[in-house]
């Protein structure tokens, strides 16, 4: 009776180290399929009663070392540098060395780096294999996580939840290449370079710039990886055309395949300035005012050298104080005059007017700034008063006062039409306007005062009896 029971201890100590995983990770290797104890045979599970593991064709890329080694328990896989997401075939071999069917399962733990792990014969972390069959395994690398990675792949048998094997894996993942790169000319000579994030978004720390004229080598221009999706090369020279080209980079300094390239030529000559700059539609006396007639449509004529393009822009900038607008117009091609029209200044308060033109490149490039300024009045005068002044056998008279030097006009409507009959304010606004003879009428008159802005008052009527 006490074998039996020794027995039983055996069996028991047995199956709780099998339970812990020991049949996988610590001695299962070490047994063969059957033991004797004291004469009591045991059997004793492991992974290699199911599986034989073998190492495949798959190298680390760019070398002809394999990524893995070893047996079904001894098995390590080193994926080196990954410099692009892919997809690793016959990592190793899985097979079926049972008499009866088996399925085998992967399953990936620890390294993000590491997207996923299949059978090439079912295409998933599961496969279903007969007696002596067998099935590569793949592996994909991920597009999302750089870095180096360390994790463990787990071959395991389909329904048991502890007959498995534990693989270590190591990688170091570069981040996916930015793409869809572009090189833009900008002022000073400096030219812009944009491009689309890497899909990389775990351990990314950034993206260095490479920069070649002509068919030279190309260089690194960045001290530091750039954060962001763009970089202004700063360093140019006018009229050299540069390309460039891009990697991203991981924490750790493991670098993606080069981008897309993409060029620009460095500009950094701005257009000759403009000659001359006029107020094109100006009221008033002289033709020289912003008035409240033409201030929401203010013209401005530009005179350009002969060495103007039509591909440069006119910028006229009409400016008060802090306040001002601008609009722009082609240069003509060649020189000459260009209106740049429709201005609205009605939002500039009134007093003196500065009118700056400029002309710039399509890179952007500014010439120098022409300028000349313009009083803006917006205010009407008052209404002038009107008085009639009957004047025996002569001329008739309007008198009154209005604005200072404001110019009067008097048109009769009444008996008749007739007119008009102008006079100008003196500097205290007294006026007399001379009018037609006219006797023994009742005649009426409309009289308006004009300042030098151009502004027109409300009209003045006035109606009187020509008794002489």
């Amino acid at each position: 009776m006490r074998r039996p029971r020794v027995t039983v201890i055996v069996v028991l100590a047995s199956l709780a180290a099998l339970a812990c995983g020991g049949a996988t990770r610590m001695s299962s290797a070490a047994f063969t399929s059957n033991l004797s104890v004291n004469g009591n045979a045991i059997t004793v599970d492991a992974v290699s009663n199911y599986f034989q593991v073998m190492p495949g064709t798959a190298v680390q890329p760019g070398t002809s070392t394999p990524i893995a080694t070893g047996s079904v328990n001894t098995l390590s896989l080193a994926f080196g540098t990954v410099p692009s997401a892919q997809t690793f075939t016959n990592v190793f071999t899985v097979k079926n060395v049972s008499a009866q069917t088996q399925t085998a399962t992967l399953g990936l733990s620890g390294v993000g780096q590491l997207a996923s792990a299949a059978f090439a014969s079912s295409g998933t972390a599961s496969a279903t294999l007969v007696s002596g069959a067998s099935s590569t395994v793949q592996m994909t690398t991920s597009s999302t996580v750089a870095g180096l990675g360390s994790g463990t792949l787990r071959l395991g048998l389909g329904g048991s939840t502890w007959l498995y094997r534990d693989y270590g894996a190591t990688v170091t993942e570069a981040p996916e290449a930015p793409t869809s790169v572009t090189a833009t000319s900008q002022p000073a000579a400096a030219i812009h370079v944009g491009w689309a994030a890497s899909s990389t978004t775990v351990n990314l720390s950034g993206y260095d710039v490479y920069r070649a004229t002509g068919a030279g080598p190309f260089a690194k221009i960045t001290v530091s990886p750039v954060s962001g999706t763009s970089y202004t090369d700063a360093t140019a020279t006018d009229g050299t055309t540069y390309t460039y080209k891009l990697r991203a980079v991981a924490t750790g300094g493991a670098a993606s395949v080069y981008s897309g390239t993409a060029a620009a030529t460095a500009d950094g000559i701005a257009p000759s300035g403009p000659t001359a700059v006029t107020l094109a539609n100006g009221g008033g006396q002289g033709s020289a005012y912003i008035n409240l007639a033409n201030e929401s449509g203010v013209s401005v004529s530009v005179t350009l050298p002969a060495s103007s393009v039509a591909s440069d822009t006119v910028r006229v900038t009409l400016s008060n104080g802090a306040a001002s607008v601008s609009k722009t117009a082609p240069a003509p091609a060649g020189g000459g005059s260009v209106t740049v029209s429709a201005i609205n200044a009605s939002s500039l308060a009134d007093g003196t007017v500065t009118i700056s033109a400029t002309s710039s490149d399509t890179v952007g490039n500014v010439s120098t700034t022409r300028t000349t300024t313009a009083p803006k009045d917006t205010v009407a005068p008052g209404a002038p008063t009107a008085s009639y002044v009957d004047v025996k056998n002569v001329a008739d008279e309007i008198t009154g006062v209005a604005e200072a030097n404001a110019s009067l006009v008097a048109n009769q409507t009444a008996p008749s039409a007739s007119g008009p009959y102008s006079a100008t304010a003196d500097a205290a606004g007294s006026f007399t306007i001379t009018v037609a003879v006219l006797k023994h009428l009742t005649v009426t008159y409309v009289v308006t005062a004009t300042d030098a802005a151009g502004n027109a008052s409300a009209a003045t009527t006035a109606t009187f009896a020509d008794v002489q």
